[in-house]
């Protein structure tokens, strides 16, 4: 990791408040991957539980859910950009046949791609969209 302003200071003052060698390691790739497969494991669960309360119940939520699933949208395109967020809306959304089975993306050259979890979505999207 490439030193900082204040960075010895900051060492220092961890070594001396827990009496053992602290070091700083660059690990935001790894963090910002895990919270990705965490935002989308429970936007997924969210999805799912509001999908089978209607099924099993017929009790209709999105009237409440809407608000809320819609600035969800709007942050992932803040965060991410369109074609991500779009990308994003499909795993949550769309990903599965009716018959259970997994939708494959198909890329320009027609190249299919299937996601089976957060972390392929993720491997994908830095993949092709990769700031080059």
């Amino acid at each position: 990791m490439e030193d900082f302003e204040g960075k010895k200071e900051i060492i220092n003052l961890f070594n001396s408040i827990l009496g053992s060698k602290v070091s700083i390691k660059d690990n935001m790739d790894k963090t910002e991957e895990s919270i990705f497969v965490h935002f989308v494991n429970e936007l997924d669960k969210a999805q799912t539980a509001e999908h089978k309360l209607f099924e099993n119940s017929k009790i209709e939520i999105n009237h409440y859910t809407d608000p809320l699933w819609n600035v969800i949208e709007n942050i992932l395109k803040l965060l991410y950009g369109e074609e991500q967020a779009e990308l994003i809306q499909w795993y949550i959304y769309d990903r599965f046949n009716a018959d259970g089975s997994i939708v494959p993306i198909e890329d320009e050259s027609g190249k299919k791609y299937i996601f089976t979890n957060p972390e392929d979505l993720w491997s994908y999207m830095n993949y092709r969209y990769s700031k080059k």
